[in-house]
Formats: structure tokens, sequence, C-alpha cells
């Protein structure tokens, strides 16, 4: 294992002794040499899953899949009072915490290319204290599981589960503010009883801990994960599971963009499947950090570039759109722009949008959101309680669970096929727009679309579910046109 471990995770930590005030930069540098690693061997800083992952997608190994130099850490931490912390082989850099002081002498190492500030102060010394934020309500009621079946039926979830696709042996990663309580309420027992959470990241501050910080995490994945039997089921309750911190809620600097490439990159190493992202940016503490709307053209920001990176490695990214619908920015936010993930915007039961979902499209003008599900009057499980949440951050991880569902049941697909048949499925796949994307989307009609494929579609005739597990089952049909020579009277009626 060596330095498996260390590499697998991209963290590297030298001596934490307070020195005074520090802030955190990125370093980037000039090249991979002197690496000890290479392409043909990628199984020294990829696990065996996350090689499948890519050779079922037949995605072959790039440089930026090579850990960075490590002689290059090395150097780094050996200036003094220079703190190296997560590195990142994607764009080629290294988070550190330093003095500004001590700036100078870091760009005149000849490997540096460029040193980027991310943020202020000196936080990576540990867990931290367990806080909350007040950023959000939440409404607790008492409920039944009819509540949360009702939003999973919205998009053909309870088809989904009925047919054997829970989430079984496909594996999530959750990147949001902190997964507060989690591991002692009864919603997620099953999680840990059965061993489902494979990792677990706190990249704000440099640990494991995640169960703690705030509620937003723990009620996002709940739309996953959350089991309870007649009292609530997420949308993929069996799936395994890695979470990471990426979000600080106290704060809004470019550090949390980086903190998502950082866990990216981990889900990536440990073979995740599915990236659910109920964060977003554009505004920042520090306004020299923030985005205009011409930057959100898929290209610029630092998570959006991450999003698409992690796509290409054959991760399904889910991210929500955005709650600026009211508000004056009104548009998507970051990484929601990316190319090759699914953004998703919100709507209510009366498949209208949400007010507060932000609208598309692109700068570059792209169909923004790509899809839609249920954002308003969530129901949600915190604690001992369920309630009803507002927002795209919970319409995404309805639709994360829905996509692991549909991939459980066509393994052989590439990500991007996965989001094709889900955009085909959608209610507005023939007329999208800026409000809903290509609409909301059905595991039923995705289902069926995929399997017609499967050895030629002019040979398929499906009934679904099989085996029936309900009252209702659906025939599809092929659909042969007629012949040139076939003339009107001779079409059926």
């Amino acid at each position: 294992m060596r330095n498996f471990i260390i590499v697998l995770l991209g963290v590297l930590v030298s001596s934490t002794d307070s020195f005074g005030a520090v802030n955190r930069y990125m370093v980037f540098f000039k090249d991979k040499e002197n690496s000890t690693f290479s392409i043909d061997k990628p199984e020294e800083f990829l696990s065996e899953r996350a090689l499948t992952r890519r050779n079922n997608q037949n995605i072959s190994m790039t440089s930026n899949d090579l850990p960075v130099s490590p002689s290059y850490l090395d150097q780094l931490a050996d200036l003094p009072e220079v703190n190296v912390f997560f590195a990142t082989k994607w764009l080629n850099g290294v988070l550190v915490e330093t003095d500004e002081g001590n700036l100078d002498e870091i760009k005149l190492l000849p490997f540096v290319n460029e040193v980027k500030y991310v943020a202020p102060n000196h936080v990576l010394t540990g867990s931290g204290n367990r806080r909350h934020s007040k950023k959000e309500y939440m409404m607790m009621s008492d409920t039944n599981d009819a509540e949360s079946q009702s939003q999973n039926a919205f998009i053909g979830v309870d088809i989904m589960h009925n047919s054997g696709y829970r989430g079984e042996g496909m594996l999530i990663a959750v990147f949001d503010s902190g997964f507060d309580d989690i591991d002692n309420s009864s919603f997620f027992s099953h999680l840990f009883t059965g061993d489902k959470i494979l990792g677990t990241r706190d990249f704000i501050r440099n640990s494991r801990q995640v169960f703690q910080y705030d509620q937003h995490g723990s009620k996002v994945l709940s739309c996953i994960s959350a089991f309870k039997e007649g009292v609530y089921t997420g949308t993929a309750p069996q799936a395994d599971l890695v979470l990471c911190v990426t979000e600080d809620v106290g704060t809004e600097y470019r550090i949390e963009e980086y903190n998502w490439l950082f866990a990216a990159e981990y889900a990536d190493s440990l073979g995740v499947d599915v990236i659910n992202s109920s964060v977003g940016y554009f505004e920042f503490d520090d306004e020299r950090m923030d985005y205009s709307y011409d930057r959100m053209d898929g290209n610029t920001a630092i998570i959006t570039v991450a999003a698409d990176l992690a796509a290409s490695k054959g991760i399904l990214v889910v991210a929500s759109n955005g709650n600026e619908g009211n508000n004056s920015w009104k548009y998507l936010n970051a990484p929601a722009d990316a190319d090759s993930i699914l953004a998703v915007g919100s709507v209510t039961y009366d498949k209208i949008k949400s007010g507060f979902s932000s609208y598309g499209p692109s700068s570059d003008d792209r169909i923004k959101p790509e899809l839609s599900a249920l954002g308003s009057n969530v129901k949600v499980a915190f604690r001992e309680q369920i309630g009803s949440a507002n927002g795209t951050s919970f319409s995404s991880p309805l639709l994360a669970g829905l996509a692991a569902g549909f991939w459980q049941a066509f393994p052989q697909l590439t990500n991007m096929e996965v989001i094709q048949y889900l955009k085909m499925s959608a209610s507005q796949a023939h007329r999208p727009d800026t409000l809903q994307g290509y609409g909301i989307p059905n595991f039923t009609l995705a289902f069926n679309k995929a399997k017609l494929n499967e050895g030629g579609i002019e040979e398929k005739l499906v009934v679904f579910p099989n085996p029936v597990t309900h009252k209702k089952i659906i025939i599809s049909m092929p659909i042969h046109r007629p012949s040139r020579e076939m003339r009107q009277s001779d079409l059926p009626i």
C-alpha cells in the first residue's frame, strides 16, 4: 500500500503549527517531471473500481490522471512556514497555507508556474466544532411514506424500485456543507449497518469527520439514501456512498470550488459512478472573485472545469441549477453551466417551474437546465423528523438517485448515454426551453427506450415491469414505418 493511500486521497500534510496570519493559495506546477508514476501502471494510483469504470466506457488514461510530482510537493513542504495540503492531479497543483510574505520564495521555485490566492485564514488544522447553518428554513411535520413515494413517483422511481432497482452496486458521491447527525438518525441507520458509506472527507478542515457542521447535506442525502419502512424512502436507498464536505457555510471564497475539485478527484479514485452537487457559485465574499453571467460559459469557473473533467472520467455529474430565479442574478450557477453534466431545475407538483429555480441558458446559449424534478415542497428527513424543503438542492438528488437506478438497470451504458436517455424520456424532449430544459424525466420511458435499443429496436417488444410487481403493466412495441409502396388506404385507422 506504501504511498497508495496518500496519493489516492491527493493529500500531503506537513506541520500545522500556527505561525501567525496565513492565507490559502493554490500553487500550480509547470509539468509532472520526476514523477514515480506512469499511465501504464494506473493501478498504483487508482482503485480497481475506478479502472473498471474507465474500461467499461473505453476511456483512456491521460497525463492529467497522473498524480503531481511527489518531488515538487516535498520541496514545497520543506520551505519554512509553508503547509502543504490537497493536491490536484487534473490541474497539476496543490493547496498550501502560508503567509503572504513567503509567496516570492514559492514563485522562485523552478517548477512553479503560478500562485493564486483562494481564501483568507488558517483553517486546515483538524475536524473543527459542530456548527449549524441558519440559512435554511424547513417546516417539520408528521408524515408517512405516501409523501416521499409521491415525489418518487413524479419521476417514475416507484416503478424503478418495484422493478428491483434501488441503487444496489452503484456508488454515489454527495458533495455538500456537512451531514450533521446522520450517524444518529434511524433514517440512515441502514447505511451504517450495511457498510454503505465507503469514504468520507472534510476538505474544509482536512479530516474524515463529516457527520457535523450543517443540516443541508443531511437533507440532500435523505432524498437519495434515507429509508425507514413505511415512513420514508429515498430514490436510491441501497446505493453505496462517498460523502464529502466542500462547502463552508460560514464564508464564500474561491477555495470552495477547489474543495469540489479535490473531492471530485477523490471520488474518481474510488470509482464513484454518480456525483450529486447541491452547491453553486457566482458571488463571493471577496468581490474580486465574482463571476459575471458571461462567465457561465462552461469553460471558466474552476468548479465547472472540474465537473467536466469528472465527466471525462466516466462519472455522471448531477448538479442543482441554482435558486436565483427570483433574484437580480436570475441565471444558473457554476457548475451547472458545464457542458457534460446534468443541471437540474425545480418544478412544482403542477409541473410548473418553481419561481426560485434559476433560468438558463448558459451564457454561450446552451439549454440549461437539462432536466427538472420536484424542488418545491420536497419531503426530506433530518434526525428523527420529516419536513418540507424548497430548492434545486433537492430536485438534484432526487434525479441523481433516478440516474443511479437507471444506470444500474443498464450498466453497459456510458455516462453520456445515461444523460441522453433521461433527456429523451423527459416531458419536453422535443421542445426544450430555458425554464425546465428537456423537462421532467420518467424512468419507464427511459427504460423502454434503452431496452428497445438492446440488440436492435426492430426486434423488440417489451413488457414492463417484468416480473409484474403491481397492477399496472406497460407494453412497448416497435414502430414500423410503412414502405413507400403503401397507399394511404392501406394504413390502419
